[in-house]
């Protein structure tokens, strides 16, 4: 039995911290980890940005735009523990298709990850496996999960002398659990196998220093966890691997050296890179110790009242050591025969009916659900989603 003692939500870091986002009120918003949410003096301050490109677009794009995205990394970079060695992309999977894209497989090889994996990752791995006649595989590692070393050992022990490249989550995406990366990428550097750090939701959830992990490849994104404009994140490389990373869009600044590459695609909207280090400011206002300390409190609250509500067994330890600001639960049992139609029915039904967003998972043969916890987040949000759920009918 999970330990029913009973636990107390953080303290707000403010009163009504929802003004500062354009979500809506009357939506118990608990699904942060998806897209993100900007903060209205974020894209205040993008939209600035939108109507200078506008009024200048070649003195901006055409002359300025190299220098104002320097200064950009350069901000933002110190914020991660990366400086420099790293290239903006719009989101973590377009890192990761460009590294998959520019590395070279024989015949044989084996891309490895786990059945925790990104579903568009997924697709993309088993994409580059499929072009050369390499192999795709997925380690199984199933829930509960009750320590980090149990995920260390089952990823180490299924390497082998064909896998060419793991691709391992810092934070899963269905799943909402912090995997040892830094463990993992030592014991692949010892055999010689490249690693990819998925650290989609890792930037502003978690302290980062991304360097320190010594992977050879980290994606992450700024318009989750540190609340940037959609369609800005990063892809590092360690610099003795830049000249064979290139974009997934080839254009005028190819062979010209890794960030000069990553800087300029053609002609895109860079606003939303140019209004990264608004998000960081914005929560250097509560600090960002604070808020990531507060949403894990929460995270970790909110997933034992929801497991002693429903009487469901957790499915990480209830101490929160392996969960950070998402945590998923798997629902009660009379949703767990549920096919996926019947999933998306649900997931709408919880929406229209109950004004909860709150993503409903199928995974491994099981139902789940993922809450996200940011500091707009109350606990009656939270208990809210506990009501809806008992409400739900079938």
């Amino acid at each position: 039995m999970h330990d029913k003692a009973k636990i107390d939500p953080p303290k707000p870091l403010g009163e009504n911290l929802l003004q500062h986002w354009l979500l809506k009120e009357d939506v118990a918003f608990l699904n942060h980890g998806s897209f993100g949410a900007c903060p209205i003096p974020v894209l205040n301050e993008q939209q600035k940005w939108r109507a200078n490109i506008e009024a200048q677009p070649i003195e901006l794009l055409g002359r300025r735009c190299e220098k104002l995205l320097e200064e950009q990394r350069l901000r933002v970079g110190l914020h991660l523990g990366m400086f420099r060695n790293f290239g903006f992309v719009t989101n973590a999977t377009e890192g990761i298709n460009a590294v998959l894209q520019s590395l070279k497989f024989q015949p044989g090889d084996e891309l490895l990850t786990t059945n925790h994996v990104y579903n568009a990752v997924r697709k993309v791995m088993a994409h580059a496996a499929a072009k050369i006649g390499a192999t795709y595989r997925e380690v199984s590692i199933p829930l509960p999960v009750e320590s980090s070393n149990q995920i260390t050992d089952a990823v180490i022990s299924s390497l082998s002398e064909k896998t060419r490249l793991l691709v391992i989550d810092h934070v899963t995406s269905p799943t909402a659990l912090i995997f040892p990366v830094e463990k993992i990428a030592a014991a692949c550097r010892e055999r010689r196998i490249d690693v990819i750090i998925d650290g989609a939701h890792a930037p502003g959830m978690m302290e980062l220093f991304v360097e320190t992990l010594r992977a050879p490849f980290y994606a992450g994104n700024f318009h989750k966890w540190i609340c940037a404009p959609k369609g800005s994140a990063f892809l590092w490389v360690d610099p003795r691997r830049q000249a064979e990373i290139h974009p997934t869009v080839i254009s005028h600044h190819y062979l010209s050296g890794f960030e000069k590459e990553f800087g300029w695609q053609g002609t895109r909207d860079i606003s939303g890179l140019l209004s990264i280090h608004s998000a960081i400011t914005f929560f250097e206002q509560f600090g960002w110790e604070k808020v990531m300390r507060h949403n894990h409190h929460m995270a970790v609250w909110a997933q034992h009242m929801l497991c002693n509500r429903w009487d469901t067994i957790p499915m990480t330890p209830l101490d929160g050591r392996l969960i950070g600001a998402m945590a998923t639960l798997r629902l009660p049992l009379r949703f767990q025969h549920i096919d996926e139609p019947a999933r998306e029915i649900l997931q709408q039904r919880l929406y229209d009916e109950f004004k909860v967003e709150a993503p409903l998972i199928l995974w491994d043969g099981h139902a789940y659900v993922r809450v996200s916890c940011q500091i707009y987040n109350t606990p009656q949000d939270y208990e809210r989603l506990g009501e809806a759920i008992e409400k739900l009918s079938l």
